[in-house]
């Protein structure tokens, strides 16, 4: 890490001396910024290069320790000051754009840094133990240098897990801690791990995809290789890892659900919420917008209930679809078998949306068990920047029988086409984005995007029966409890029975995926609201250049523009997506 960031401050200083001289522009020395800041991100978190194509860091693990965590809010707030100075007066529109966003995510990520994430790094989804073995799915395993390289980070899990406990430990001392039903979750997950002999380990599995043009003698090699350090590191690893939880961090934990019972935690939810959502919205505020949305909703599912011949309330009616057997799936193989079916009649049908395609595809995978009991329905992995490797719909097959059918298609929508894995490659692909830009990881866009696309469905000849179309209204339902949810636990003070009581009675979701969900928002303070908060910002753009462009309007210019430069906060969105209506307005009427 040192010699990178040496390399990236020396090579500021070269600019630096352009500058005085007047041989750099502005615009140049923003591109220059923007290098030394994705150069800086890779080597802070060598796992993320790895899983977006870069591999120069394979051999590395992210370094969790407190030192590091400085190093890298003290690179930001350095970049950020920088930044700021350039004079933006004579750049370009897209210029200007890049330097605002640049600003604004440099900003946040040090606003995220201050809500003490890091003195909390277990939970039960998105912590280490789960993210270490996740290199299985993203390492490349085609040389023997990538065998060695993976054979290096599986030695370096224990002083992974050191980082972690250390965290935990600093987390205890200052009041940061988890949620007792979170920590639970998680000691079944370490313990997965914990095997008997290496054979019978998750992290085995490259032993036996060796490539054919291994002789005997490399093969044997890096198998007893493997063997050593899934022995000596990874087991070991994970059994301290399993005792400092069980022994000391188990102990420790809250007994409350919300962020409000740690040192600061209003601040830290309010902290949160502009972070996630990017929007100045207020809990309150948030509370309401999905109650009302709630009451909305409710009455499109009661026209459901009148189409099914069903005899009732729409409280009865929620209770029929949820528990009635013939909803369920009978079997994973039957889940994978309707997402393959959506995707395939699906993609042909984009063009009536869109004139820009991704030219990745799209794979289809089952969630590994390992990780599934306490994973979501479903998410999407993104494809490698490079076209190496395609992006994947991972679907959820755990426990088949209880998860229902008729939420298949809003789920594909979301996750897959035309969700995330059209529009993240879009990103990937703009080549007139900066890196930072094309990897952009601004929640609200992303996931806003992902749930106006369950809404497109429509518009692409789904949902044509209903209960596909009461599926559509429940995941609305869902993003809409969200906000009620989320807000209710981390600042009214709900129980987390109050949580799983409210999404029971406003949502079509099954309790199996009702608890995992509730969970979810109390380890994850903020980050559910940015869905529902983007869809609605999208919904209210189509709107506003509906009424704008009259008979003008298209719809496949509408989704070209609005995805053509990237994830970016909802206040930059709406800015640029008005000047466009009004440029389309004004081109519509010379015309």
């Amino acid at each position: 890490m040192a010699n990178s960031l040496k390399f990236c401050a020396g090579s500021w200083l070269a600019i630096t001396v352009l500058i005085l001289v007047g041989c750099v522009s502005p615009e140049k020395q923003a591109d220059a910024l923007f290098d030394e800041y994705w150069e800086a991100r890779l080597v802070h978190s060598p796992t993320r290069a790895t899983d977006i194509g870069d591999n120069r860091y394979n051999d590395r693990l992210d370094d969790m320790s407190e030192s590091a965590h400085e190093r890298w809010c003290a690179h930001r707030r350095s970049l950020a000051e920088r930044v700021a100075r350039l004079d933006r007066t004579s750049m370009s529109a897209m210029a200007r754009s890049n330097c605002t966003i640049f600003e604004r995510q440099l900003l946040d990520g040090l606003l995220y840094s201050g809500c003490k994430s890091r003195l909390m790094p277990i939970k039960h989804q998105g912590s280490p133990h789960l993210s270490f073995p996740l290199i299985l799915v993203y390492h490349p395993f085609e040389t023997q240098k990538d065998y060695r390289d993976y054979i290096a980070r599986l030695r370096a899990w224990p002083t992974q897990v050191d980082q972690v406990i250390a965290n935990c430990r600093a987390g205890v001392e200052q009041g940061y801690v988890r949620s007792r039903v979170i920590i639970e979750k998680v000691l079944p997950q370490i313990q997965t791990h914990l095997v008997d002999a290496p054979e019978q380990s998750e992290f085995f599995a490259p032993v036996y995809k060796f490539p054919e043009n291994f002789d005997e003698a490399t093969r044997r090699e890096l198998r007893e290789a493997i063997e050593s350090a899934i022995v000596e590191s990874v087991l070991p690893g994970y059994d301290r890892l399993n005792a400092y939880v069980v022994d000391d961090y188990l102990p420790a934990t809250r007994d409350t659900v919300g962020i409000w019972d740690v040192p600061d935690g209003d601040a830290i939810y309010d902290k949160l919420i502009r972070y996630h959502t990017t929007t100045e919205l207020s809990a309150d505020e948030i509370h309401q917008t999905g109650l009302d949305e709630i009451a909305r909703i409710r009455d499109e599912m009661d026209k459901v209930r009148g189409e099914m011949g069903f005899v009732g309330s729409v409280d009865e009616f929620i209770t029929y679809m949820t528990t009635e057997p013939r909803f369920k799936a009978k079997s994973g193989e039957e889940l994978m078998s309707l997402a393959r079916s959506i995707l395939d009649r699906t993609e042909p049908k984009l063009t009536k949306l869109f004139n820009r395609l991704p030219q990745a595809r799209c794979g289809l995978k089952e969630i590994e068990a390992f990780r599934a009991a306490s994973a979501p329905a479903a998410y999407a992995y993104p494809p490698a920047e490079d076209g190496s490797r395609s992006g994947y719909y991972y679907v959820n097959t755990y426990e088949a029988d209880k998860r229902p059918t008729y939420t298949m298609e809003a789920l594909t929508y979301h996750e897959a086409y035309p969700g995330h894995l059209f529009q993240i490659p879009l990103d990937l692909e703009n080549e007139s984005l900066p890196k930072f830009r094309r990897h952009g990881s601004f929640t609200a866009y992303i996931e806003g995007w992902a749930l106006y696309a369950e809404g497109l469905g429509y518009e692409l000849d789904g949902y044509q029966t209903p209960e596909s179309r009461f599926g559509r209204l429940a995941y609305d339902a869902w993003r809409a409890a969200r906000l009620v949810v989320d807000t209710g636990i981390h600042r009214k003070r709900w129980t987390r029975q109050q949580a799983v009581d409210y999404m029971k009675a406003n949502t079509g979701l099954s309790e199996l995926n009702i608890n995992s969900e509730v969970d979810r928002y109390i380890a994850w303070p903020g980050q559910a609201l940015a869905y529902k908060i983007g869809e609605l910002t999208i919904r209210r753009l189509r709107e506003k250049a509906e009424r704008h462009l009259g008979d003008g309007f298209d719809v496949r210019e509408f989704h070209d523009e609005l995805l053509s430069q990237g994830a970016q906060p909802l206040s930059i969105l709406e800015a640029r997506m008005d000047r466009w209506i009004v440029a389309r307005a004004s081109a519509l009427t010379a015309s």
